[in-house]
């Protein structure tokens, strides 16, 4: 066997110092990511009320990430409610630490935002956001009470039909603006709640008919009784592809209501922040060390046993999504053409 000796095993030895160099600072920049985390508290920030949906999840992940993440520091959920879940992003973007102990739970639409929005206000960039994973990508769905005159998608173009929502951006406004825009539907929305839990309370006083903007899984937390009594129905689905649940039931899909090849581009835009689902994110100045660590604790949470027999008893989904695959969609949605996100943008507004 040839064996280097002299000057040859000197050039070996410095060709692998590199190498080894290397190695050693990324062993050791992932056991300090690793070791930051002992003894410390992250906070979880909720762009939405307690109670609903989005907290839901976030309280799961709470109890159940620690396990994962080096130190098993504790998680807090804190809930932040306001301007649609944009206040927890913008506090997430300029006041909440940057070591990686902030992590938001945010809408959808906040992602979005920077796209259909009123890009000149907004006090964050989605772009910039590192992405830790999503619990669920889940279509949404408009319901309505069984006593409202409107009781098949068709109904919507010749009667009125109250619904509520939260702020500008939040999906509950979005939607009924979106199809009152471009289909010429006939809502009539109360906005101003402070989240879907608000929302569905309203519509089971009777103070409004419906909403929309709003997946089975955070429908069935609210209204799961009222939905399997049929006193609550699913009006239209508002997504490209089907729900296979919702599916079963018949019924329809808001895009199959498109006049136009670019109608249904417009609605197939907006629509795909569904792919979000349930976004948990951190800010783009967290180390890439910590992000990794936070980033490997998430996927492997969505894999424990304790977990996934909660989601079973709570009868909401899981479907998580990776953060890298979050980051990836982000970056190709900031890339839609011009022409196409300004008509978008006017579909949104509510007039």
């Amino acid at each position: 066997m040839f064996r280097k000796t002299g000057r040859h095993a000197a050039y070996a030895a410095i060709g692998m110092a590199p190498a080894i160099a290397i190695a050693a600072a990324l062993f050791t920049a992932s056991a300090r990511a690793e070791d930051f985390y002992r003894g410390k508290q992250i906070n979880i920030i909720v762009g939405s009320s307690a109670g609903g949906g989005y907290d839901t999840y976030a309280r799961l992940l709470a109890r159940h990430m620690p396990r994962y993440i080096e130190g098993t520091p504790t998680i807090v959920v804190q809930n932040m409610v306001g301007a649609g879940g944009m206040t927890a992003a913008a506090n997430l973007a300029n006041l909440a630490p940057k070591d990686g102990t902030t992590i938001a739970g945010l809408l959808p639409s906040n992602i979005t935002e920077g796209l259909f929005g009123n890009r000149e206000t907004l006090k964050y960039d989605p772009v910039k956001f590192q992405y830790l994973g999503s619990m669920n990508g889940e279509p949404y769905n408009c319901y309505v009470r069984a006593d409202a005159p409107v009781q098949k998608f068709e109904d919507i173009f010749t009667k009125e039909l109250i619904v509520g929502a939260s702020a500008s951006g939040a999906s509950t406004l979005a939607s009924p603006a979106l199809l009152k825009n471009l289909l010429g539907a006939k809502f009539r929305v109360i906005n101003g709640y402070p989240g879907s839990r608000e929302i569905t309370l309203a519509a089971l006083r009777g103070e409004i008919q419906g909403w929309c903007g709003v997946g089975w899984s955070a429908a069935t937390i609210a209204v799961g009784e009222p939905l399997a009594k049929g006193e609550i129905k699913v009006l239209f689905q508002e997504n490209g592809r089907s729900n296979p649940q919702i599916e079963k039931l018949g019924v329809p899909r808001a895009t199959d209501f498109a006049k136009t090849p670019e109608m249904r581009r417009i609605m197939d835009l907006i629509y795909s922040q569904q792919a979000f689902g349930r976004p948990f994110v951190l800010s783009g100045d967290v180390p890439a060390d910590r992000v990794a660590v936070l980033r490997k604790g998430f996927m492997a949470a969505m894999s424990d046993a304790e977990l996934i027999a909660d989601t079973r008893k709570l009868k909401i989904e899981l479907a998580p999504v990776n953060g890298e695959e979050l980051q990836d969609i982000v970056t190709q949605l900031y890339s839609t053409p011009p022409e196409l996100v300004e008509k978008a943008r006017a579909a949104l507004k509510l007039n």
